[in-house]
Formats: C-alpha cells, structure tokens, sequence
C-alpha cells in the first residue's frame, strides 16, 4: 500500500515539473526569438524572464530531493512559488513595455497562474 501511494506521489510530482519545465522551455524558445532583436539595455527584463522561470524548476527539483525533511520540502516549494510569482511580475512589465505581445503574455502568464495555484497547494498540504 506505501509503495503504490509513493508511486501515486512521484507521478503527480513528475507531472507537476515536467509542466514548469515545458513551461520554461516555452519561455526561453518564444520570448529568446522576439529578443534578439532588441538593443542590449532592453535584454535585461527579458533574461530576468528566463532566469527565474528556471528558477522554479530548480527549486521544485531541489524540493522533490529533499521530501524526507518537511522542513526544507516546504522552503523549497515556497521558493518555487515566489519564482513563479516574479515570472508573472517580469512578464507584466514585458507586455506593458512591449517586449512581447499580449497574446504571448496572456498565453503564458495563465499557465504560470496554474503553476502558482500548484505550488502553492503543494506548501498547504
């Protein structure tokens, strides 16, 4: 019975990053694309972008490493929640400025609002 609730567990958990990294991935490849053309200052937002959609995912993989001690499990799902928040905030000020276009923003902030409710599901439970 243990065996097949670890199991049950490490499915949700598996889908859960397979989703941010998907996520991520989407990211870095849409947004990497429309940057290229930008003058350099304008580049920082949008690396800010990328780098703390990574983030999420290092944090998550970090916490499914450290399940064993709540403690850390729980530090580490906060900070990937907070990643995920910053990625919407940075996405925000990218729309707003017209770094990416609005159907890009709407597209991924969605799926970053479901990563958050996620996450922060994970730190409830």
């Amino acid at each position: 019975m243990l065996q097949e609730i670890k199991k049950e567990n490490e499915h949700i958990d598996f889908e859960l990053y397979r989703f941010v990294f998907e996520t991520a991935v989407e990211i870095f490849e849409e947004i990497f694309e429309t940057s290229k053309r930008f003058p350099r200052e304008k580049v920082f937002l949008i690396d800010q972008v990328r780098r703390h959609s990574k983030l999420v995912c290092i944090n998550l993989a970090e916490a499914w490493r450290a399940k064993k001690d709540k403690n850390i499990f729980m530090d580490k799902i906060s900070e990937a929640a907070q990643e995920a928040s910053r990625v919407q905030n940075c996405l925000k000020f990218a729309v707003r400025c017209k770094f990416i276009g609005n159907d890009v923003f709407k597209k991924l902030d969605s799926k970053y609002e479901d990563i958050f409710e996620m996450l922060c599901d994970g730190v409830r439970s």
